[in-house]
């Protein structure tokens, strides 16, 4: 899909409508076409958003300027040139200055933990996790251009556009926004799990794309964290879509055993004869990129 494709439908939702909203997905596209840089297009959308964060508006409005971010990361994001735009687009929000009160507090959420305005990029880790990353056990509104129907399979291309997004943003985001939980599940989804029924390979093709992908574009961020043993968590219990049987079961979190693990998961399942060609080769390349790790 077209980045003005993308904005065409994406004006067209109704709760956008607001001018700001509106706003910011004009403001979006003139930075994925590169008429402006993410600094500028940070001020543009600040300026619209600010007067209405002063004004202490619950739901937060910008909760939808997430949203329209995480459309573009869910449609786009499988160009990895729009992947880029906008984790620079978020990294330039999160630098700006602090949206103050009139007694000069920064500005926060209706709940404190979320952090200030910009800074903290309140609310955005919520949405991402709600709208781009997430997979649903129902029929989705078709996308014109990407998916064929409604069906569950159908969200398979969105999800590899948003982890295509999500390994760059923890590659190279300012303000932590929950990645590294968000690649660990999907590796688990994708690799932790048998492949040899016809349900268990129908996932596949859903779920090993994202898991290489994260390795392919994030592999040494993914790998530092195995090394720092990044909220690892020996013997906590963990879950597997549809209750099937969790190949590693060991714990939570990540280390450089479960990193082995991986490793060689990818290679069984590139040599796989139950797979579809194009599922064999992605998992081929992560296991050719991690030896570039080591163990």
């Amino acid at each position: 899909m077209s980045v003005e494709a993308w904005a065409d439908a994406a004006r067209r939702r109704e709760y956008r409508q607001g001018a700001e909203h509106q706003s910011a997905i004009d403001t979006v596209v003139t930075l994925l076409q590169g008429h402006v840089d993410a600094e500028t297009a940070a001020d543009t959308i600040a300026s619209n958003y600010e007067p209405l964060l002063k004004q202490g508006l619950n739901p937060s409005p910008v909760a939808t300027l997430w949203d329209i971010v995480c459309d573009a990361a869910r449609i786009l994001g499988n160009q990895k040139k729009v992947a880029a735009c906008l984790v620079s687009l978020l990294n330039s929000i999160s630098a700006l200055k602090d949206v103050t009160d009139d007694h000069g507090d920064a500005i926060t959420p209706a709940w404190s933990s979320a952090g200030v305005y910009w800074k903290d990029l309140p609310e955005l880790a919520m949405v991402f996790r709600e709208s781009a990353i997430g997979v649903y056990e129902i029929d989705i509104e078709p996308v014109d251009g990407i998916e064929e129907g409604g069906g569950w399979d159908a969200q398979a291309v969105p999800l590899l556009n948003a982890t295509t997004f999500a390994a760059m943003y923890l590659v190279g985001g300012r303000q932590p926004i929950g990645m590294p939980f968000h690649a660990e599940v999907s590796l688990m989804q994708g690799i932790e799990v048998p492949c040899e029924t016809p349900e268990q390979q129908r996932c596949a093709i859903m779920y090993v794309p994202p898991a290489a992908t994260w390795i392919l574009l994030a592999g040494e961020s993914i790998h530092q964290l195995c090394k720092t043993d990044h909220n690892r968590k020996d013997g906590a219990p963990g879950s597997t879509p549809s209750n099937v049987s969790w190949l590693w079961g060991k714990g939570r979190g990540y280390s450089l055993e479960r990193w082995a693990f991986w490793r060689g998961r990818f290679s069984d399942i590139a040599r796989s004869p139950n797979l579809s060609d194009e599922v064999k080769d992605i998992a081929s390349r992560a296991a050719s990129a991690m030896d570039k790790y080591g163990s």
